[in-house]
């Protein structure tokens, strides 16, 4: 058990820290929402230890699997908005009108909307999993 939870913390780490250097690097928010929308899992890992938190060892396996897989789908969609959005920048700066861009940009909204869907599902199954006592210092 000990070392399936050591492996999923480790994996999560490696996923986290990819996530932040892109977003260290300039890269745009995957997400449709930004900033209004708590990612539960981030504080979490943030406060994995906390006594007040106190997350059980049921738990904390239930909460990493989520992390982990919520993070592993919007990390394979990133590069393709990224290479989209590269796309429309170039393009209007080479001459293109909006309308030769408006099938790249749906397609980006789309991706966008499916990433902010993942981003509300893994909400949604990390709240199944804490009681509302957690959610409040979590959320505090």
């Amino acid at each position: 058990m000990r070392k399936k939870l050591f492996v999923l913390m480790a994996s999560v780490t490696i996923f986290t820290l990819t996530a932040t250097s892109l977003m260290a690097q300039g890269k745009s928010s995957p997400f449709l929402i930004t900033g209004k929308i708590p990612h539960l899992t981030k504080l979490l890992m943030q406060q994995w230890d906390d006594p007040e938190l106190n997350l059980s060892d049921q738990q904390k396996p239930k909460l990493l699997k989520i992390r982990k897989e919520t993070l592993t789908k919007v990390r394979d969609l990133a590069p393709e908005i990224g290479s989209l959005e590269n796309q429309v920048a170039d393009g209007i700066l080479a001459g293109k009108t909006a309308e030769d861009l408006s099938s790249i940009v749906t397609t980006i909204a789309k991706l966008k909307a499916e990433e902010t869907m993942i981003q509300l599902r893994c909400i949604d199954a990390t709240q199944k999993v804490l009681d509302q006592r957690q959610l409040d210092v979590l959320l505090d």
